[in-house]
């Protein structure tokens, strides 16, 4: 009996622990998606989300977005997909800053998209998805959608996807004038000075890593300089300059952003305000500007020209474009260049 009742015993610890380790693995995993309709405010949609979509507008264009020519959607990519290298809206020529409105609407048009085109986007790179579906927004695009969790999420719903290559069809007029939301862009650094002075309580939130925030690296083999823009706070979003990997899970979803919002207002980042991200060149703050807009988050807008921009520019007239280095909150050893 005593056997017996150990047997039992032990049973029941086990199952205790097994209980506890997915409830546990359950609480790490959180997302922004949410099953149900898809509304104009959802940007990011989930696998079942978006092929309800293809069925019901037949018309919207996928985009897979990546840097090149497109390997990975050579050997994988959603029905019907077109790839779109990300040069063909930022360039290195340009500071990698986004190039004008005509020019990156013309990339658009290559692929078919027009104003009134649905469009679904997805990457491998959750802001590489990010920067190109930006874009489209700022021209006017009026549906924009991104996948979330990419083609992974795809396969793992166990839906078809196909090879090769896949020929767009060009459309030549876009439908209107672009950009058709300015409000959504600062591009340059001077820029940036001329929206704080309309609006001097404007926050000015880093995605970038903390070390990078604070002037230790500048996370980039083309950026020498280190720092920040003086006066910028700190949108805890990234572990290095190649990720946002506390905005997303493991399986690159978007997670439920709760939390992070309750450590970006520690900062002063809250729904309320008018807030620029900027990361080095675009790419990161574009995956935030996204989630606020999901979150309901009304003033936000993408700071472009970024930490690259405004290092050029500091170069340039130290005095206008003022740096700081280390963390704003120790006001006795943080430094401001100018």
């Amino acid at each position: 009996m005593k056997k017996i009742a150990a047997i039992v015993s032990c049973l029941f610890l086990t199952a205790i622990v097994v209980t506890f380790h997915s409830t546990e693995s359950q609480a790490a995993t959180s997302h922004l998606v949410k099953s149900g309709e898809v509304t104009a405010t959802d940007f990011f949609i989930n696998a079942k989300q978006a092929k309800a979509q293809l069925k019901e507008k037949p018309q919207t264009v996928v985009i897979e977005a990546s840097y090149g020519e497109g390997k990975n959607y050579h050997k994988a990519h959603l029905p019907n997909a077109v790839h779109l290298d990300t040069m063909a809206i930022e360039t290195e020529k340009n500071n990698w800053n986004i190039l004008p409105a005509k020019t990156s609407a013309k990339a658009f048009l290559k692929k078919g998209v027009t104003k009134n085109t649905p469009v679904l986007i997805y990457s491998d790179d959750v802001n590489a998805a990010s920067r190109v579906a930006f874009v489209a927004y700022w021209l006017g695009v009026d549906q924009v959608k991104i996948l979330d969790g990419g083609l992974k999420a795809w396969e793992k719903a166990d839906y078809q996807t196909e090879k090769g290559d896949v020929k767009a069809k060009v459309a030549t007029d876009f439908g209107a004038t672009v950009p058709g939301r300015p409000e959504a862009l600062i591009s340059t650094s001077a820029d940036l000075l001329k929206a704080k002075e309309q609006n001097p309580d404007l926050v000015l939130a880093s995605t970038r890593s903390w070390k990078e925030f604070t002037g230790k690296t500048s996370g980039y083999d083309y950026i020498k300089n280190a720092g920040e823009p003086a006066g910028a706070v700190y949108a805890k979003s990234s572990k290095t300059s190649a990720d946002v990997a506390y905005l997303v899970n493991k399986d690159m979803t978007v997670k439920d952003p709760t939390n992070i919002f309750a450590d970006w207002q520690k900062w002063g980042i809250t729904p309320d305000k008018e807030v620029a991200f900027y990361c080095g060149t675009g790419w990161r703050a574009a995956t935030a500007f996204f989630i606020t807009k999901q979150a309901g988050w009304q003033n936000v807008k993408l700071f472009d020209g970024g930490w690259y921009d405004w290092d050029k520019a500091h170069q340039k007239d130290p005095s206008k474009y003022p740096v700081q280095v280390g963390d704003p909150r120790d006001k006795d050893n943080v430094k401001i260049l100018n």
